[in-house]
């Protein structure tokens, strides 16, 4: 047999044990080489506020907990050698975190948080999902954002990526993104609320009002099938630059 086909040989079996090597060690080929490694803990402080502001790629994840403290689950991403070391802290009952990152890293978070805790989270892109909280504010550059159960009031700002938010039961909401579709469905009849999407439809479901209505579309339908008064209190404002706009009861 000759060195030429010898080599065409082993070439297959040297690039699946390569392969196998670097699943093994937590890097993917495809990911240019990325290492994956945990970095979970339990907040035993009460918390009432919880913050998630690095502003790098990652998912973000949010439910009600059990305890007065937080329970963090987190997966650090990175390249090199030198593992980032996240850490946290609780001052005046408002939880931060810290990346630890020295290079290239991203970290996906799930945090279990006191239901009646307020959640701030800002980063550039990845999925948002805030579940059972007092309030939320939520911002990305990139990545889809959904709030469910939200008690209180709720902020949602995202360049690109659709927001749903459903079972609402705060008194006010703002809800804006420049490319992507709105959803909001309301547990309990809203007293302020603002839905924007400079590109995407806007689709509101809201108990019986009646509602002031300011319904605005340059490209799309319009559709309001609420009682609608214009000395009402409770306000609803909806706008797209480009989509339809629907404001129906559940």
């Amino acid at each position: 047999m000759t060195s030429h086909a010898m080599s065409a040989r082993l070439l297959p079996t040297a690039v699946v044990a390569l392969a196998a090597g670097l699943l093994l060690s937590g890097c993917h080929p495809s990911d240019g080489y990325r290492k994956t490694d945990r970095a979970d803990t339990e907040v035993t402080e009460a918390v009432t506020a919880v913050e998630v502001t690095e502003g790098r790629s990652g998912s973000v994840e949010v439910t009600p907990g059990k305890g007065p403290g937080v329970t963090v689950r987190r997966v650090v991403h990175y390249r090199g050698d030198t593992r980032p070391t996240p850490g946290q802290r609780v001052s005046d009952g408002v939880l931060t975190f810290s990346d630890g990152c020295t290079g290239s890293c991203s970290i996906d978070y799930r945090l279990e948080v006191p239901a009646s805790a307020t959640v701030r989270v800002d980063n550039s892109s990845g999925r948002i999902s805030v579940t059972g909280v007092a309030g939320a504010e939520l911002v990305s550059d990139s990545g889809k954002v959904t709030a469910e159960r939200i008690a209180g009031p709720l902020k949602v700002r995202t360049s690109s990526g659709d927001i749903t938010a459903a079972a609402l039961g705060g008194s006010s909401a703002d809800i804006r993104t420049d490319s992507g579709d709105v959803r909001a469905d309301f547990a309990a009849a809203p007293a302020a609320l603002a839905a924007r999407s400079s590109s995407g439809d806007v689709t509101l479901k809201v108990p019986a009002g009646p509602y002031r209505v300011e319904v605005s579309t340059d490209s799309g339908s319009r559709e309001v099938s609420v009682p609608t008064s214009p000395s009402a209190e409770a306000r609803i404002s909806a706008k797209t630059s480009s989509g339809d706009v629907r404001i129906s009861a559940p």
